[in-house]
């Protein structure tokens, strides 16, 4: 895969925009690895995409994962990748202790109550056992927005990062999590002075930026209720969505506009600038793709997500702190396979687990709880497979 840099990736979009010329972007959190393609360069055995049911080939995806299937059957000896239909999903989240979550909040909480920052979205890594390749996860997974990059993750986002249609360009942060199981669900989340908070400075952030690169910045939705399917149950989560008029020759230099406003908001904090900077210090790891963006440009509109519910192939280094929880296996397989399987499964049956990381996190306030965010943060660790 062709890695390009901020620079080269803003010059591609613009060009391409100019001539009118559907693309594919992908962006990582740092805005240093991008990926920019014509969508009619795409190979479907690299890069599958369905966003809000804009496609590229799924057919020749199918294919090509029905083609790997084929292929193991004739070769019985080796160990499985992809998963019998029939047998259940396997998943084993092991989330950082809380102990080191609480350090870590700790931290961020002294920048909040100084006044550096008045909000910041904390994430961690976490290691997740499954049955399941990506490509299959890709294929089994509902969501508003769904990607798969060979050798690097599947992101299964609800998020909507921004728009632009007829010349308007509109943000969606989205801030505000509950389980919808939990009783009077829609009310805790609604009345939650925290939840308000929160979801106030995002929404005034998402304001500024608009006001970056386009005029008449409003908000014209705020705080509506979207129900999220997690596979075994829904959650609740609140968004707003901000407006603003674009000149007519925008597409001339819509790389320029669309980085500009990166990283989202939504997913650093307000100011989105020092927020980044705190974070990148206490977190700790490389978010790499992870709360990065991916867009899709047919030629006229836009519409781009926020790389949030994204599972990772374990192949990216990550600093000291996090080396000893995250360890590489090689080919991302458990050898003891058998032994992580229900024990009424026949040998011949075994599909190995892979490990993998899932990043997560969640907004903070002065006002967070740090047990509630926490639980947060594994409230968001799932597959949406019903």
């Amino acid at each position: 895969m062709n890695f390009l840099d901020r620079p080269t990736a803003i010059k591609t979009i613009n060009q391409l925009a100019s001539e009118k010329s559907p693309f594919l972007l992908i962006a990582s959190f740092d805005t240093q690895t991008n990926i920019v393609l014509p969508l009619s360069e795409i190979d479907p055995s690299e890069i599958a995409f369905d966003f809000n049911g804009k496609q590229n080939n799924i057919e020749k995806f199918t294919e090509w994962v029905d083609h790997k299937k084929a292929e193991e059957r004739r070769s019985p000896a080796s160990k499985k990748a992809f998963l019998d239909e029939s047998m259940p999903v396997i998943w084993q989240p092991e989330p950082i202790p809380f102990a080191r979550y609480q350090s870590s909040f700790t931290q961020l909480m002294m920048a909040l109550k100084n006044g550096e920052i008045s909000l910041a979205n904390l994430t961690f890594p976490t290691l997740v056992k499954c049955n399941l390749t990506l490509p299959e996860i890709f294929q089994r997974t509902q969501a508003k927005y769904r990607l798969w990059l060979k050798g690097e993750f599947c992101s299964f986002s609800p998020e909507t990062f921004i728009t632009i249609k007829d010349n308007v360009i509109a943000t969606y942060p989205m801030k505000g999590t509950i389980n919808a199981a939990i009783p009077n669900a829609l009310e805790r989340l609604m009345e939650d002075p925290k939840e308000i908070d929160e979801h106030e400075t995002v929404a005034q952030e998402a304001i500024r930026d608009i006001s970056l690169v386009a005029n008449n910045a409003r908000i014209t939705r705020f705080r509506y209720i979207d129900r999220i399917s997690r596979g075994d149950g829904e959650i609740l989560q609140s968004s707003s969505m901000i407006e603003g008029d674009l000149p007519q020759n925008y597409r001339e230099s819509l790389g320029d506009l669309f980085y500009q406003l990166l990283p989202a908001g939504s997913i650093t904090g307000s100011p989105r600038d020092k927020a980044t900077e705190i974070l990148t210090q206490i977190e700790s790891y490389s978010r790499h793709f992870y709360s990065g963006v991916a867009a899709i440009f047919d030629g006229e509109n836009l519409d781009s997500t926020v790389l949030i519910r994204y599972l990772e192939e374990q192949t990216h280094q990550n600093n000291d702190a996090t080396d000893d929880m995250i360890n590489n296996t090689i080919d991302n397989v458990i050898d003891d396979v058998a032994d992580d399987m229900a024990d009424n499964i026949s040998d011949q049956t075994v599909s190995p687990l892979y490990h993998y990381t899932f990043k997560s996190g969640g907004g903070i306030t002065a006002m967070s709880n740090v047990e509630n965010e926490y639980h947060e943060l594994i409230e968001k660790i799932y597959l949406p497979i019903s």
